[in-house]
């Protein structure tokens, strides 16, 4: 009986704190996409209007996005952790990732054919190039983190391990940093 009680008293004890953390990233989630969107509103020289009419298609059309990848990311990450990985395995991500692609290119041909009925063909450009700068702003985020995070340890050239050396200093992996699972 003990036994039971302490379980129960366990669970109901770890449950808030389980659904703070998922209200958590729930709400950094958003506070993401709504920069996202401020940051590709800045590059698109959007107009308040614009913006407003803007922020909710480009939500459905973010989410749409993800959804597409998200079974072959799954998989994928599923497959980094395999140690004995078959070769019908990586076709299978192949296929996956493919179809990933084809759903992604329907999925913006869609928005930007909808997008057309209030912005410029050039601020439909400055989006898709602002993608990438977000993009690619997030992942230098990332990297200054991850190498804050690791000042004098295994990603550190000065404190670079045997190993690393090995290889030419260059950084060796961690399985604790979101960084290194990444791939960034």
């Amino acid at each position: 009986m003990k036994r039971y009680f302490l379980i129960l008293l366990l669970a109901i004890l770890t449950f808030p704190t389980a659904f703070a953390q998922d209200k958590d990233k729930a709400k950094m989630k958003e506070e993401l996409q709504q920069f996202k969107i401020d940051f590709l509103a800045k590059e698109m020289n959007l107009s308040e209007k614009e913006k407003a009419e803007f922020t909710p298609l480009y939500k459905e059309y973010d989410e749409s996005r993800r959804q597409a990848g998200s079974e072959a990311w799954k998989f994928e990450r599923e497959l980094k952790k395999k140690k004995d990985a078959s070769e019908a395995d990586y076709k299978r991500l192949s296929e996956l990732q493919q179809k990933a692609r084809e759903k992604d290119n329907e999925i913006v041909k869609k928005f930007d054919a909808r997008l057309e009925s209030f912005l410029t063909a050039k601020q439909i450009y400055q989006m898709h190039q602002g993608e990438e700068k977000f993009f690619e702003k997030m992942k230098e985020m990332r990297k200054k983190k991850h190498d804050g995070r690791h000042q004098d340890g295994p990603h550190d050239k000065k404190g670079a391990s045997k190993k690393s050396k090995d290889r030419k200093n260059s950084p060796e992996p961690c399985d604790d940093c979101t960084a290194c699972v990444i791939g960034f």
